[in-house]
């Protein structure tokens, strides 16, 4: 079960997204701010897996409470729930810690997909998000530092395949991806999957964001706002 908080500071939308979650099954909504500084606290209190985060809220705006709760150990993964996909916004997001960026203008069943691929620590952009518009700055001489393997490692994982399937489908162990993987994140000195999967996108290993984890859901026409 994922264990989520939703921040958002109007009632209505607040209670349509929990009981949109909770409606999942996989799902259990632990608790619930109507500003950013109590979802800061929330954190500490309830350690959620995931956290849906608007960005525009009274106190302390989303933003301001992405990077503080970032700076927490341990930190939950944070989905961002905007009226807005400007660039500079989501790019802001992202860069902070975000790995997760939904709309509220998309159907619901994106909130569903982000929240789990934000659990599995992969990232999530809704289908009006082009990925490729918000990395544009790290050096394309970062890929040389891999080698042919290691790339396609790297990619198979951004486009959501595990470790089990990358191996079965390069004929190899699990044992032997998993090094991969781990050489790949050395070499382009992130730490975690969720950076790894930035780092791709940013070097334009990969097009667009993963989209796997937008597969298998019943469509539902509701929207987020």
């Amino acid at each position: 079960m994922i264990r989520v908080v939703v921040a958002e500071d109007h009632h209505l939308v607040r209670q349509g997204i929990v009981k949109l979650l909770e409606g999942a099954g996989d799902i259990s909504v632990v608790g619930e701010a109507d500003n950013g500084a109590q979802a800061i606290d929330l954190v500490e209190v309830l350690q959620p897996d995931v956290m849906v985060l608007d960005l525009t809220m009274p106190h302390v705006d989303g933003l301001e409470a992405l990077r503080q709760i970032a700076l927490k150990r341990p930190r939950p993964q944070i989905v961002i729930l905007s009226m807005h996909a400007d660039p500079n916004i989501v790019r802001q997001t992202l860069r902070a810690g975000a790995v997760g960026y939904v709309v509220k203008q998309s159907v619901a069943e994106e909130l569903l997909a982000a929240v789990r691929a934000a659990r599995n620590g992969s990232l999530f952009l809704s289908s009006g998000v082009i990925a490729q518009d918000f990395f544009t700055e790290r050096p394309q001489n970062l890929l040389d530092r891999l080698s042919p393997r290691e790339r396609e490692v790297v990619k198979r994982l951004v486009e959501g395949q595990s470790a089990r399937e990358i191996a079965e489908a390069l004929r190899t162990s699990v044992k032997t991806v998993e090094k991969q993987r781990r050489d790949a994140m050395r070499k382009l000195d992130v730490d975690n999957l969720a950076s790894l999967v930035r780092v791709s996108l940013e070097l334009g290993l990969v097009v667009g964001a993963p989209t796997r984890s937008r597969n298998g859901l019943s469509s539902t026409p509701e929207g987020l706002s």
